[in-house]
């Protein structure tokens, strides 16, 4: 007498044989609810609240005054330095960013160092921009701010692309309403 193989059985077998690439499903798989199903307490919750915005979100402007930056000029150095009387690219200019919710920072110069792109990041209560000049004759620049009240205050550092004229400019950026 042969043993009698039962239909789930032979079902259940199947499938692993063929790795479930068929698409069987176990009698016992057929009847039990999926996990992913919502319970009724589960679709009656509240949904989830709207994310709160980070306090750098939004649009900044400031202005800063620039001035020459001293070089030490030590034996092999630079004497171009020695001639920069800090007349070039020098005086009032200003600043104008928007920061998103991630903390990436763009946005725009004006001034004596020329008419500049800027691009950054804001990570925790720091602000780290780079100056990126729209024309051959503006100044690369580095800004490094951190929190003051609901904006930022730090200094801007420039130079040419040559490196011979050198200046920077304490910066305050104030938060503009929404």
């Amino acid at each position: 007498m042969k043993p009698q193989i039962s239909r789930s059985a032979w079902t259940l077998g199947a499938c692993s044989a063929l790795g479930l690439l068929s698409g069987c499903k176990s009698p016992a798989t057929e009847t039990r609810p999926s996990a992913s199903v919502a319970t009724p307490q589960a679709s009656a919750a509240a949904p989830p609240s709207a994310k709160e915005k980070p306090w750098f979100s939004g649009a900044f402007s400031g202005h800063y005054a620039a001035e020459r930056q001293e070089v030490d000029v030590k034996v092999g150095g630079v004497r171009e330095w020695r001639k920069d009387d800090g007349k070039l690219a020098s005086g009032p200019g200003s600043l104008s960013l928007r920061i998103d919710d991630d903390g990436l920072v763009d946005g725009t110069t004006e001034g004596p160092l020329g008419a500049s792109h800027v691009s950054g990041k804001v990570e925790e209560d720091t602000l780290r921009v780079q100056l990126s000049p729209d024309t051959a004759t503006g100044l690369h620049g580095v800004l490094i701010a951190k929190r003051a009240g609901t904006g930022f205050k730090g200094s801007l550092e420039a130079s040419t692309g040559d490196s011979l004229q050198v200046r920077r400019a304490t910066v305050e950026l104030d938060k503009k309403a929404d």
